[in-house]
């Protein structure tokens, strides 16, 4: 028989208290009276940071970590971990208010000192999903699709349904069933068409030999996954090819169209050009397609700008088209706000019989099964315009406003071009041309001042063009 001495005798005051701490932690488990009170005296005393972190080592603990962690005689050769489970325990004279009040005291220093626990540290989570999506890239997503998707399992139901219950399954992996792909995508709020990229990459995987069978997986179940470069192996390659199918897929599912035949005309592109080309129904169904894709598919719509700039009976087609939708925005304006814009641009209130004639050309257009309503819409434009000019022409103030409106607009506009060639080196480049130009606008110039009443005129210079 063997007796095993431990002699504490050569250990500092601080050191003894660490070692019955020590004690504490490891021969009764962690009893609540003996472990909290001395974890309370430790800190209270701020004992920790009186002894040295090791051998040969005068330097205090960098942290409170490091003095749970530290071998003995130093540290309490623990894990942080296990602290923190003591620390939920209660101490049996809490009831005390004193002792409440230390234990309070004590739990909030080492929760401080320790810093949030890794389920509690965003930071810390978010770091740790980071380090594993690192070092195993999309395997970590494909493993959660395969181990937790089954497709078409429950039909998407709810959590109600049988894809949600618990499975019957004994190997103590897991306590629930697969659910449906359309189920997972809702749960984690994406789509199953992104769903099942990630499960159909998996499957490939398996084919090859690299990860368990899909049966072999249950939720919630880790497993040594692939070096991170082969992902793409399995995923990046078939991606594009994979997204085609399964966007059909979806639309084919949104539309209550069949898949299979979709797949058809899909896989034939030649035949469906010439579906389009030899019938007017199905040229109408293409061109309503590419119209709702035009909206979300950037490349299709530099695609079709450059389509139409190419072809000049298509340049035309859109100008023509440009002007008929400016007509019947000035019509519809007219009939329904009561407004119009007259040829000066002033915008005033349309005349109850303008607004009347408007609105009805307006039904006429709407209501007309013509195949090319373009004619109407004109028509009904340029009658409109007569109307007004003739309103304009019956009502001296508003033809005053209309006539010195236009006036305003010609200077203002000419007023822009000559300041665009103020800072041209005039010097440099004139010549005899350019001088009868500048000459002329100055003579035209002159000729207006003159038409103006004498008392305005006598503000204004008339310069002689013989003097430039």
């Amino acid at each position: 028989m063997s007796v095993k001495i431990e002699s504490n005798s050569y250990l500092t005051e601080e050191q003894q208290q660490v070692y019955q701490l020590r004690e504490s932690l490891e021969r009764n488990g962690g009893n609540p009276v003996g472990f909290l009170g001395l974890l309370a005296a430790v800190l209270r005393g701020d004992t920790w940071r009186k002894i040295p972190s090791g051998v040969n080592d005068e330097k205090p603990f960098a942290s409170f970590s490091d003095f749970i962690t530290a071998k003995p005689p130093f540290g309490l050769g623990s894990e942080v971990e296990h602290v923190r489970v003591l620390l939920q325990l209660r101490h049996p004279h809490e009831g005390v208010a004193h002792v409440r009040e230390e234990m309070d005291t004590m739990r909030a220093q080492v929760r401080k000192l320790l810093g949030p626990a890794a389920d509690e540290d965003p930071i810390a989570q978010d770091a740790q999903k980071f380090g594993v999506h690192a070092r195993s890239g999309g395997w970590v997503f494909g493993l959660m699709v395969a181990r937790s998707v089954q497709p078409g399992q429950g039909h998407g139901g709810d959590r109600s349904s049988l894809d949600y219950q618990r499975s019957e399954r004994t190997d103590g992996n897991s306590g629930f069933n697969k659910v449906s792909a359309k189920r997972f995508a809702a749960m984690s709020g994406t789509s199953s068409t992104r769903v099942m990229r990630f499960y159909r990459a998996w499957e490939r995987a398996v084919s090859a030999g690299v990860v368990p069978d899909f049966d072999d997986l249950v939720p919630g179940q880790d497993i040594e996954l692939p070096k991170t470069e082969l992902w793409g192996e399995y995923f990046t390659r078939y991606e594009q090819s994979t997204d085609r199918r399964e966007s059909i897929a979806e639309q084919a599912e949104a539309a209550g169209t069949s898949y299979t035949e979709a797949m058809k005309v899909a896989g034939n592109p030649a035949a469906l050009r010439t579906a389009i080309l030899g019938d007017p129904r199905t040229a109408e169904a293409a061109r309503k397609a590419l119209a709702d894709r035009l909206e979300d598919d950037a490349a299709l719509q530099i695609a079709m700008a450059r389509t139409v700039a190419a072809v000049p009976e298509l340049k035309k087609a859109v100008a023509s088209e440009a002007r008929r939708t400016e007509q019947l925005d000035y019509i519809r304006r007219v009939a329904g706000e009561g407004k119009l814009k007259t040829p000066a641009g002033q915008l005033i209130d349309a005349p109850p019989a303008i607004q009347a004639e408007a609105q009805r050309h307006l039904a006429a257009i709407e209501s007309s099964q013509e195949p090319s309503p373009g004619e109407s819409a004109a028509e009904a434009y340029e009658a409109v315009q007569d109307l007004v000019a003739e309103a304009i022409e019956k009502n001296p103030e508003v033809h005053v406003a209309e006539q010195r409106a236009r006036v305003h607009k010609v200077l203002a506009s000419t007023a822009r071009r000559i300041a665009s060639v103020s800072d041209a080196p005039l010097a440099e480049i004139v010549d005899e041309e350019l001088i009868r130009e500048v000459t002329a606008l100055q003579e035209s110039v002159n000729a207006l001042i003159a038409l103006l009443p004498p008392q305005t005129g006598k503000r204004l210079k008339v310069v002689d063009s013989k003097a430039l």
